[in-house]
């Protein structure tokens, strides 16, 4: 779904996982490409039809969803923040081993390298890196001051809970944070797993906003993400209850 000029984005059918292609000219930058061998392929078939040509890859966080490549995207670097790129060398093996894929995509998945810039390092429009630590270490959202649009990453989404894992509550309330002031602005926010949001809707980047935020001051298990989640989404909230105590 072409969601503006210069931003494509795609969902996968597990977990509403979200493909973000950001393209000037035949120039594309693919964030977080997902999930499955036949959608991986299907996305570099389609960059191809469109005459697209990936000169980056993103990983905005090292979990196993996040980390993938397939062969027809060619073979551009692949970059996260350094703490992710660490994060995924430290636990390649268990990234591997999380996924069911082909030999030859699951040797590509994991194989990201640092980059400690503050925008992506290519030729189109600025994309600017904002690293914080919720969920992950080194996790990074992206923010295009052009169009207004903010790719926030395994945050402010409509179908899942804010998940802790890898960080404490003050570290996961220090992110929102840090996203807050470009929340305000956005036009669209996409996020890791879910729907597109929308300014001036009622699911709109600010009420996505405000909904993370009143999760993480009460934890309630009455947040309407949870009203019909599957069970693993159920247990990532009783784990976060452990985690905040």
């Amino acid at each position: 779904m072409d969601i503006t000029d210069g931003v494509l984005v795609l969902t996968s059918r597990t977990m509403h996982t979200t493909t973000t292609v950001l393209h000037e000219g035949s120039c594309a930058v693919v964030v977080d490409p997902a999930w499955h061998a036949d959608e991986l392929a299907s996305l570099a078939d389609l960059l191809t039809s469109r005459g697209l040509i990936p000169v980056l890859g993103w990983a905005t966080h090292a979990h196993h969803d996040h980390v993938l490549w397939h062969p027809g995207l060619g073979t551009p670097p692949r970059l996260a923040s350094p703490a992710a790129a660490q994060d995924a060398a430290a636990h390649l093996s268990q990234l591997r081993a999380a996924l069911d894929m082909p030999p030859d995509l699951l040797s590509l998945a994991g194989e990201i390298a640092a980059h400690d810039g503050d925008r992506l390092p290519w030729q189109g429009p600025v994309a600017q890196i904002l690293t914080h630590h919720a969920h992950s270490p080194g996790h990074t959202a992206l923010w295009l001051a052009g169009p207004r649009v903010l790719i926030a990453g395994d945050m402010l989404s409509d179908v899942e809970i804010p998940l802790l894992e890898g960080s404490t509550l003050a570290q996961y309330r220090a992110g929102l944070e840090l996203l807050a002031p470009l929340v305000e602005q956005a036009k669209i926010l996409i996020p890791g797993h879910g729907t597109v949001a929308r300014a001036g809707t009622a699911d709109s980047p600010r009420a996505r906003l405000a909904a993370d935020r009143r999760y993480l001051d009460d934890m309630s298990g009455a947040d309407p993400r949870l009203a019909h989640a599957h069970d693993w989404l159920l247990e990532a909230h009783e784990a976060n209850l452990r985690r905040a105590r």
